[in-house]
């Protein structure tokens, strides 16, 4: 895949929700197939079998079902690699196999979809080729600034500062990152998900899961009973780049927010 292709674009935002009276459900369907159907690509390397990102073909033609459409995956590794249908269930896509296994089940808009694999094991986002405006701000600024501030310092980030933190751990996956920034806590990895709270600078805080994507590496962490999910790369005051939690920290690692 080129860099062009990998930037991201402005577009609008389409959201997932069918509603209203019979013939209305069946126009939004017909609308929220064309919208979403495509080809989509999942960054993070975990999911790719080759050099290319994981490619998602999401098709419009029907696979042996009124309410299933064809799908392939190209360069994945399993279970994604097993895609065979998908289609719309409760405001949501659902990737399956050829048995009707759903694979994983996402949501979000027409230009990003976050989720989680069928078993739950690990989260998923898949992206369009052209990306959306949130990131383009950020690598245009990046661009600009030639730097990822570390927080609200002078100092640029070291480029392994930006990678996903190594999980260890003896009582299971973990890592404990240091936030840098006020931050926001959301409930899927993507910028329109609904903040579930925020956590101050300085907590230190105890993450089980990275994975990365257009826009960088998004980490999730238990707050009580629910997961939230942070972001390693956001704008200040729609200028600066800046990475909003270190890789390590001191203190005891937190997992509550104040919000």
């Amino acid at each position: 895949m080129t860099k062009t292709r990998r930037t991201l674009m402005a577009a609008l935002a389409l959201t997932l929700c069918v509603a209203g009276v019979s013939a209305a459900r069946a126009q939004s369907a017909e609308a929220f197939v064309k919208a979403f159907s495509g080809q989509w690509y999942v960054f993070d390397n975990a999911y790719s079998s080759g050099p290319e990102p994981c490619g998602l073909q999401l098709g419009t033609e029907g696979a042996g079902d009124p309410k299933r459409y064809v799908a392939k995956a190209e360069s994945c590794t399993a279970p994604l690699s097993a895609l065979t249908k998908w289609h719309i269930e409760e405001g949501q896509l659902q990737l399956l196999d050829a048995e009707g296994t759903t694979i994983a089940q996402l949501g979000g808009n027409q230009l990003r979809v976050t989720g989680d694999l069928g078993d739950g094991s690990r989260a998923v986002i898949a992206e369009r080729g052209a990306g959306n405006q949130d990131t383009a701000a950020l690598a245009a600024a990046i661009r600009k600034h030639r730097c990822v501030y570390s927080g609200f310092t002078s100092t640029c980030a070291e480029k392994a500062d930006l990678q996903a933190p190594e999980m260890t751990g003896d009582d299971g996956a973990f890592s404990s990152v240091g936030v840098l920034v006020k931050l926001n806590v959301r409930n899927q990895p993507r910028n329109d998900a609904p903040v579930i709270g925020v956590l101050n600078e300085g907590t230190c805080l105890k993450v089980n899961y990275c994975t990365t994507a257009s826009d960088g590496v998004w980490c999730r962490a238990r707050f009580g009973a629910q997961s939230g999910w942070v972001k390693k790369t956001a704008l200040r005051q729609s200028e600066w780049p800046v990475m909003t939690y270190a890789n390590s920290c001191t203190a005891e690692p937190e997992t509550k927010t104040d919000g």
